[in-house]
């Protein structure tokens, strides 16, 4: 399972941004994690085109910079009081730089953060629905990426949706699943794609008497019940209830142990994403996924069909970059 002991909340401190304070709150509350915020404020270069019409020339690193660090650090601070409890408020950095993506990913490197939570958007929205800053954080994070917005309602969040190609390198998705699962207390749709084009399903073993759909069903769960023993991840299991494509993840904790439903879902579509996409769009409150899938003549849903989907799908998204032994594997 997850140890997940510090959360980076990357801030512009509008009401997209805020969007994310409640969902890194509920999350530390699970982990027992300290929360810090991170602001970064463009270098000179691109805060010189908001002075180009003025007449009077301004020193940006004696007059202008102090001014907004000052101001950044106030409102991280007064943000850090209002929406995160004492014992999980951590600290706020306030950075100047050229590349905001940049520097967020590698203050989360060098500081040992084990989940980014983010806004999808920031203060300048565009047609995608989630930021440019937002797209490059989750293309380059090595560590799990919550990107959320106030469509997220934490007291209603009943299916979690896990897209798979069957490979390996998908299920490493599937821990960090289960966890959100249990802290919101919801389902999990394992959902596999046929794309027209190949799949790694298509390799997949026929059984006897069994349907198409039925065979790949039952070959994701013994790929992924396999995949969690490889990774002596002990405390989840998938338990078979003998009806077709609804299982149970049971969760134990010492004693005691915990159910959570696992429904599978198996679909044929020309492009994955678009089938992603619209079952997303109907059918789930929160999608999370792998983002580097293996190279090949296979389509596979993972690479450039992942990013694709964190860019255009209207529903929270996480995205997790396999290890390398996933990667291997």
């Amino acid at each position: 399972m997850l140890n997940i002991k510090k959360i980076l909340v990357p801030t512009d401190f509008s009401n997209d941004a805020e969007s994310a304070y409640p969902v890194a709150q509920k999350i530390a509350n699970r982990f027992d994690a300290l929360i810090d915020l991170i602001h970064v404020i463009p270098t000179a270069k691109y805060l010189n085109e908001s002075f180009k019409k003025l007449s009077t020339p301004l020193d940006v690193d004696k007059e202008i910079y102090p001014k907004v660090i000052r101001e950044a650090e106030q409102l991280s601070q007064k943000a850090m009081e209002i929406y995160f409890n004492e014992d999980q408020k951590g600290q706020y950095f306030v950075k100047i730089d050229r590349k905001i993506s940049d520097t967020v990913l590698k203050h989360a490197t060098t500081n040992g953060y084990d989940m980014i939570v983010m806004g999808a958007k920031g203060k300048h929205g565009t047609k995608l629905l989630r930021g440019g800053t937002t797209e490059k954080i989750i293309r380059n994070s090595k560590i799990p990426v919550f990107t959320v917005d106030d469509r997220l309602n934490e007291n209603k969040l009943d299916n979690i949706l896990m897209p798979t190609d069957c490979s390996t390198v998908s299920f490493a998705a599937f821990p960090i699943t289960v966890e959100l699962a249990d802290i919101y207390n919801s389902g999990i749709t394992l959902y596999h794609v046929m794309e027209l084009y190949g799949s790694l399903s298509e390799d997949m073993p026929r059984k006897q008497n069994k349907s198409e759909f039925v065979s790949i069903y039952e070959s994701i769960i013994e790929r992924l019940n396999q995949y969690l023993a490889n990774r002596e991840i002990d405390k989840i299991h998938i338990q078979r209830t003998g009806v077709t494509f609804e299982d149970q993840v049971i969760i134990t904790d010492g004693n005691q142990s915990r159910t959570i439903p696992l429904y599978t879902k198996i679909e044929k579509g020309v492009s994955a994403h678009y089938v992603i996409e619209d079952y997303a769009e109907n059918h789930a409150d929160l999608v999370v996924m792998a983002t580097h899938g293996r190279s090949g003549f296979a389509h596979l849903i993972l690479g450039s069909t992942a990013e694709k989907v964190a860019q255009y799908v209207s529903k929270p998204v996480i995205t997790i970059r396999p290890d390398k032994d996933a990667l291997r594997g």
